[in-house]
């Protein structure tokens, strides 16, 4: 399995993942903090410390949780996380989605209160989260004004712009917050790259980390193979700053490296 030290060498390397890694997590949570919010939204991922953060955030702010999330590309990770940080718990969560799973261990552990509790279970990506979080608020005849989203800190910014769009439509005017519950970061000590932040709860293998950041880039951006209005239209126009860019370039380069030295082991 790929470690952080078999792609990552320098400070150089480890200041690159931590630059687009806070580019794609962006958090207010001074704002949040400052001001009453009547609605936290959980985009389904398989970092259970989001779910938690979402918990605590929407009990503190004494307002409903909506968990979003249908079997997807993230559900059996979800569940093997689960397994392995709560062994005690029998529950069989295999034919759950995200959302089921989530508030299961939301009620069960983590202390909400089940009528405060929203789930919408069909969704499969961030688009689909948005426009059936808003059609079950909707069935529900609900129109919160102040709306938290969390999700995956990887893909936060996407998730955050993604329902800033496909919300347009509702009948009711609303504002978002940005809220991915923590900004993952690596450290380089000893020359060993670890998490900076260990303690987080169901943090990614380091390759599946990697491969998050990379791919999000492209997606962001603005051209015809973009998620942008010149490409699929699934988000508006993001604006990627120059650092980013250079960022991404770097770690593409790094890649491209270790590709050729695999390349290399095979033909010798």
């Amino acid at each position: 399995m790929l470690q952080f030290n078999d792609l990552l060498k320098t400070q150089d390397d480890v200041h690159a993942v931590n630059q687009i890694a806070a580019f794609l997590a962006p958090s207010e949570h001074a704002a949040i903090h400052n001001t009453d919010i009547d609605l936290v939204i959980h985009a389904g991922n398989a970092v259970l410390e989001t779910a938690i953060a979402a918990c605590q955030l929407a009990k503190q702010k004494q307002c409903p949780l909506l968990f979003s999330g249908g079997v997807g590309h993230s559900t059996q990770l979800l569940i093997d996380t689960v397994k392995i940080l709560y062994p005690e718990i029998t529950h069989d969560f295999q034919s759950l989605s995200e959302a089921e799973i989530t508030g299961y261990l939301a009620v069960a552990l983590w202390e909400f209160p089940k009528e405060k509790l929203i789930l919408e279970t069909q969704s499969t990506n961030c688009g689909a989260n948005a426009a059936f979080s808003l059609d079950q608020l909707t069935a529900l005849s609900l129109s919160p004004k102040k709306v938290v989203i969390i999700q995956d800190p990887t893909m936060q910014l996407r998730t955050l712009v993604t329902f800033q769009k496909a919300w347009q439509q509702a009948n009711f005017e609303m504002q978002f917050y940005s809220e991915p519950s923590f900004v993952p970061q690596l450290k380089l000590l000893d020359h060993q790259i670890n998490y900076a932040n260990p303690e987080i709860v169901g943090l990614w293998s380091p390759s599946r980390f990697l491969s998050l950041l990379i791919g999000e880039i492209p997606r962001l951006r603005d051209d015809e193979h973009g998620y942008g209005p010149k490409g699929k239209g699934f988000i508006p126009h993001v604006d990627i700053p120059t650092e980013i860019e250079e960022a991404y370039r770097h770690l593409q380069g790094l890649i491209a490296q270790e590709e050729a030295v695999q390349d290399r082991k095979i033909l010798i």
